[in-house]
C-alpha cells in the first residue's frame, strides 16, 4: 500500500522530522523545584491546609502542584501517589490533634468530654478530613508510615480509648463506645462543616412551616421555633451530654454489686 502524499502536514508546506527519543532522565531531584524547598513535608502540609476547602478524597495531585506552583510530576517524585498522600495528610492532621492533647483531671467524665470536644473541633475545622472520616475506611485509622515513624492514627486511637477506658468499662463496652463516639463526633463535624444545622437556614425552614395546617402537623409547629432555631454549638452540646448521660448509666450498672437473693431463697 502506498504512503498517502495528501497529508495535512504536506498541504500545508510541513516537512515531517523524524521522531526522537526523549532524553533520559538524570540522576537526582527533578529541575523545577524552586530554591530547593520543596520535600515531603511541604507537599503534605499544603495538602492539609487546602483540605479546610476541599474534601480530601476530591485533592488531586494537580491542585497541590498548582499550590506549590511545582510541575505535577514533581508531587509524584517526591511522594509517590494518591495512598501517600491521602495517608501523610491524615498522620499529619492527627499529629496536630494529639499535639493539643490535654492532661487528664483524673475525673472520666470531664477528661472524656474535654477530649470529644477537642476531637469534634479539630474535625469541624478541616471540613475535607471530617468528609473523608464519615466516607471512607482506608487510612481512616490505621496509616501507611515508614518503620520508626509514628502512625498517629493508632496513637490517637489509643489515647481516645484511653479515655473511655477510665470509666471502669469491661473490653467490650470500652471497645464498642470508643467507636460509638467516634462516630458520633465525626458525623456531628461533618454536619457543621457542611451547614445542616437548621439554625443556618433557620428564615427557609420557619416559613415554610409556619404556613402548615396546625391541626394536621401539630408537632411540627410545636417545635417550629426552637427547631429553626438549632446550631452546631448547642447541639454537639446537647448530644454530647445526652450521650454521656448514657454512658454513665451504664457504668453505674456495670459497678454495681451483684444482687444477692434473700436467704432461704430456692435455687
Amino acid at each position: 500500500m502506498s504512503a498517502d502524499t495528501n497529508t495535512p502536514a504536506r498541504a500545508a508546506g510541513i516537512s515531517r522530522q523524524p521522531a526522537r527519543e526523549p532524553p533520559a532522565r538524570r540522576p537526582g531531584r527533578p529541575p523545577g523545584s524552586g530554591l530547593g524547598l520543596l520535600s515531603e513535608e511541604a507537599i503534605i502540609a499544603t495538602s492539609l491546609r487546602l483540605t479546610r476547602e476541599v474534601p480530601l478524597y476530591e485533592l488531586s495531585i494537580v491542585r497541590i502542584a498548582q499550590e506549590l506552583k511545582v510541575a505535577p510530576g514533581l508531587i509524584h517524585y517526591y511522594i509517590g501517589g494518591r495512598d501517600a498522600i491521602t495517608s501523610g495528610v491524615m498522620n499529619a492532621f492527627y499529629r496536630e490533634l494529639i499535639a493539643n492533647w490535654p492532661a487528664f483531671e483524673g475525673h472520666w467524665r470531664r477528661d472524656l468530654e474535654t477530649i470529644c470536644k477537642l476531637v469534634y473541633n479539630a474535625h469541624a475545622g478541616y471540613p475535607g478530613i471530617a468528609a473523608y472520616v464519615v466516607s471512607h475506611n482506608k487510612f481512616r485509622m490505621v496509616q501507611a508510615v515508614q518503620e520508626g515513624m509514628t502512625d498517629y492514627g493508632i496513637l490517637l486511637f489509643e489515647k481516645f480509648t484511653s479515655a473511655v477506658r477510665a470509666a471502669g468499662f469491661d473490653a467490650l463496652r470500652t471497645g464498642m463506645y470508643s467507636h460509638l463516639l467516634t462516630e458520633f463526633i465525626t458525623g456531628y463535624a461533618q454536619a457543621t462543616a457542611t451547614h445542616r444545622w437548621p439554625g443556618e437556614h433557620a428564615g427557609f425552614l420557619d416559613a415554610r412551616l409556619a404556613v402548615l395546617d396546625k391541626r394536621q402537623y401539630p408537632a411540627a409547629h410545636f417545635v417550629r421555633k426552637t427547631f429553626t432555631q438549632l446550631d452546631a454549638t448547642f447541639a454537639f452540646a446537647a448530644g454530647l451530654d445526652l450521650f454521656l448521660n448514657g454512658l454513665e448509666l451504664e457504668r453505674k450498672k456495670q459497678l454495681a454489686p451483684p444482687v444477692r437473693p434473700p436467704k432461704g431463697a430456692s435455687k
